[in-house]
């Protein structure tokens, strides 16, 4: 009887070796956990919510790039004849091309009119200016390059035995500019000034409007 026990116990232990064997040499599962692609890019993302939202300026996106001024030479058309006016300028550069300042000009000698034939009997009068400035380089890298100025501001005269008179004074102009170092710059431009508002009983914006003949240095540095 001992030995049927003995017997059946032995057959029980070598079905299960045969399970635990047959387990152990089966396919193992694979216990990598798959990849995932994805499109998402944090800093992708975070760039194109950025640009969405950047703050408009009138200047789009010129950033700041140097500091200018310097003294201004121009000879002015009066009636018949030409006089010096001559001043100064300041202000700031923008992405290299564009120019945003100030100025202003008084002339070294009396303007005249177009009133009387004879110049010893014209009327004479000083004349001065001022106004904002907007200049436009195409290509300032380049060592010869063009150049655009327009200025707006206000002027006025001393009519001799009248007195004082105010107007508003604008000037267009257009030329080239040489760069001789990089701290210093020289324009020769030509343009048109026209003035309104003028109210004298001798002089007329026609008078104290006329061409341009400019010559400018510049010196300041662009960073």
């Amino acid at each position: 009887m001992k030995t049927l026990y003995l017997l059946i116990l032995c057959l029980f232990a070598a079905g299960a070796s045969a399970q635990e064997l047959a387990y152990h040499e089966g396919p193992v599962p694979s216990t990598r956990v798959p990849a995932y692609r994805t499109s998402y890019s944090p800093s992708t993302s975070s760039s194109a919510d950025y640009s969405t939202r950047r703050e408009k300026t009138l200047l789009g996106d010129l950033d700041l790039s140097g500091a200018w001024g310097g003294p201004t030479y121009n000879y002015s058309a009066t009636g018949d004849d030409w006089s010096l006016v001559r001043g100064g300028f300041g202000g700031l550069e923008f992405g290299e091309n564009v120019f945003l300042g100030y100025g202003g000009w008084k002339a070294r000698e009396p303007f005249t009119t177009d009133e009387a034939p004879l110049i010893g009997s014209r009327p004479e009068y000083e004349f001065r200016h001022g106004g904002f400035i907007i200049g436009l380089m195409p290509g300032a890298d380049n060592v010869i390059h063009p150049r655009f100025t327009a200025i707006v501001g206000p002027g006025r005269i001393d009519v001799q035995n009248e007195g004082r008179d105010r107007m508003l004074v604008g000037q267009v102009m257009g030329g080239a500019e040489l760069n001789l170092f990089q701290w210093f710059r020289l324009g020769i431009e030509g343009g048109y000034r026209f003035a309104s508002g003028v109210d004298s009983d001798v002089v007329t914006a026609k008078d104290v409007s006329g061409a341009v003949v400019q010559i400018e240095a510049r010196f300041g540095w662009s960073w």
